[in-house]
C-alpha cells in the first residue's frame, strides 16, 4: 500500500476529503495518509459498497466499507470516523 503491507494497516489515521449531503451524510473522496518512513500517499475512493452508523461501548463511529486505488491496485479498506472525535481511519484493509 504505498509504503506500508496491506496487513499491518490497523487504526492508521488519515486526513480525509469528504463530501457532506445536505442531511448530514458523509462521503469519502480521497484520503492521505503518513508511512513509517513519513512519507504522505494520497489514496482515491473509488466506490462505496457500505455505510452504517455504530455504537460500540458509547463511542459512536460511522463505518464505511469502500474500494480505494493505490497506484494500479484496487483495495477494499474499513474506514471508521469517530463522530465524537471527528476523526477519519483505516481501520483495516481487508484485501
Amino acid at each position: 500500500m504505498g509504503g506500508m503491507a496491506a496487513e499491518s494497516i490497523v487504526n492508521l489515521p488519515v486526513q480525509m476529503l469528504s463530501l457532506v449531503d445536505r442531511d448530514g451524510r458523509q462521503t469519502p473522496v480521497r484520503f492521505r495518509y503518513e508511512d513509517e518512513e513519513h512519507r504522505i500517499f494520497q489514496v482515491k475512493i473509488v466506490r462505496i459498497l457500505s455505510r452504517e452508523k455504530i455504537s460500540l461501548a458509547g463511542v459512536r463511529e460511522i463505518r464505511v466499507f469502500c474500494a480505494a486505488a493505490f497506484g494500479e491496485r484496487e483495495r477494499l479498506l474499513e474506514l471508521r470516523y469517530g463522530v465524537d472525535s471527528q476523526r477519519w481511519r483505516i481501520f483495516r484493509s481487508l484485501s
